[in-house]
């Protein structure tokens, strides 16, 4: 379990969570808004664009087919009725971009030519694109057709079959126009839209983040109600528990001669009493490692020293069980670290006592402690029943313990591992276990060599 600061880390990455969450949700919205809104108002400019072609190409055609009588000819008097139709074999565009005047087309956006059938062009209006000539091929298979000339610029143009008054094919119409003014208008649009959906984007952020506070509020206030309830119960647990601890040794002094039976009763009353008593400690204790205010007293602590002691308590128990307790040190160089030396101590301790608990007789247990260049190391290795893959994801987990067919049951209260846990937090540490069924287990914790905790 997490310990004070990291509950603090843990609902600040969850409300980063919510806050991406809610963000992405709504910047998916705004993209596919925006992204829908240029795409219609791309199609009506486009289709404006055909339409304002389409019917420049009607008038010019019925201004003309019905003078058009010879395939592929242009008669004189049309070009007296247009005045600023130019034939291909003289140079009108250069005059038209020096002269501005009112003529069938707008030179400056649109542009007409007369192909025959051999695809020839016989007569230009306006000023004509600067791209290849067409192929004959797709004058007769083209109506629409989006192209970019040498410098980039954008057409949209429009093919059209012309018939003589009797009906024969005189040639193709291609009326055009540029698309400049019309693609500076959506690069507008697009820019526009794009300065808008980062704005909202950020503006959808900050109300994320603020809306993911409040979601996480309940969460919160929940949490550290349940750490007060803990708290507040287990300590209020402590004087019944010596109440009863004090009637359980004065009743086996004074009574005991008259009912021998008792004995027995007042023994079991008292493990129990020890093991709640225990429970309630390790909730206290628990609860004083998650309030955010707790830092731990520091002060040298010399770790060599804390494994020759637990190795010399836990001798007796270990004994019992026909268990071999052994160390790797290095006695002539002592290992030092910054820390709470109570609290290291317990977390050895509770290592050490699971290792022989759950360690059947002739079994081993050894601890290690070694010092490298940026960390020092801990290893507490056993060869008992181990710990299945399932299970290595809960052991940390407050109140699980691991049942096994092959080892009695365990009078735990399913807290060691989650105080050694919140121990190595607080300490800056890292808590990682290797272990495989029937063979054992190593649990190594890993310290910075210069730790100073804040």
């Amino acid at each position: 379990m997490e310990t004070g600061r990291n509950v603090d880390r843990l609902f600040k990455r969850k409300r980063w969570l919510l806050t991406l969450t809610y963000a992405s949700v709504m910047g998916c919205t705004l993209g596919l808004v925006g992204y829908a809104f240029d795409r219609i108002v791309t199609n009506l400019s486009y289709r404006s664009v055909e339409k304002e072609i389409a019917s420049l190409a009607s008038n010019i055609h019925d201004n003309v087919e019905y003078k058009l009588a010879t395939p592929g000819k242009i008669p004189a008097d049309l070009y007296a009725r247009i005045p600023e139709l130019c034939p291909i074999y003289l140079n009108c565009q250069t005059q038209w971009q020096q002269q501005h005047r009112h003529t069938l087309v707008n030179i400056d956006r649109h542009y007409a030519s007369f192909i025959d059938t051999w695809g020839k062009t016989r007569a230009t209006l306006g000023i004509h694109p600067n791209v290849p000539k067409p192929s004959l091929s797709s004058l007769e298979n083209s109506r629409w057709d989006h192209f970019h000339d040498r410098m980039g610029k954008g057409y949209q143009q429009l093919t059209l079959e012309i018939h003589t008054p009797d009906n024969q094919v005189w040639g193709y119409l291609q009326v055009g126009r540029d698309l400049t003014d019309i693609h500076e208008y959506l690069n507008n649009i697009h820019l526009f839209l794009t300065i808008g959906i980062i704005a909202s984007e950020f503006i959808v952020v900050v109300v994320s983040w603020y809306l993911a506070g409040l979601a996480m509020r309940p969460l919160s206030q929940s949490y550290q109600q349940m750490q007060k309830f803990t708290a507040d119960a287990a300590h209020e647990l402590r004087t019944p528990l010596a109440t009863l601890q004090v009637i359980i040794e004065n009743g086996r002094a004074e009574y005991q001669h008259l009912a021998p039976e008792l004995t027995s009763w007042l023994d079991q009353i008292e493990r129990q009493n020890i093991r709640i008593s225990s429970l309630v400690n390790d909730l206290l204790f628990l609860s004083s490692l998650d309030r955010p205010d707790n830092k731990p007293n520091l002060e040298p602590c010399c770790l060599t020293e804390i494994v020759l002691d637990l190795v010399e308590e836990f001798a007796i128990p270990a004994t019992a069980k026909s268990i071999d307790i052994c160390s790797d040190l290095d006695l002539d160089a002592q290992i030092w670290i910054d820390g709470n030396s109570e609290q290291l101590y317990r977390m050895g301790a509770n290592l050490v006592d699971n290792a022989i608990k759950y360690t059947p007789a002739g079994g081993k247990v050894a601890i290690s402690l070694t010092q490298n260049l940026n960390d020092i190391s801990l290893q507490v290795k056993d060869n008992g029943i181990g710990i299945s893959d399932a299970n290595k994801v809960l052991i940390f987990n407050r109140f699980h313990r691991i049942e096994s067919k092959s080892s009695p049951p365990q009078h735990s209260t399913g807290l060691g591992l989650a105080i050694v846990k919140s121990i190595v937090d607080v300490h800056g540490g890292q808590l990682t276990v290797w272990s495989q069924v029937d063979k054992g287990s190593i649990f190594t914790v890993k310290f910075i060599s210069s730790l100073k905790i804040n």
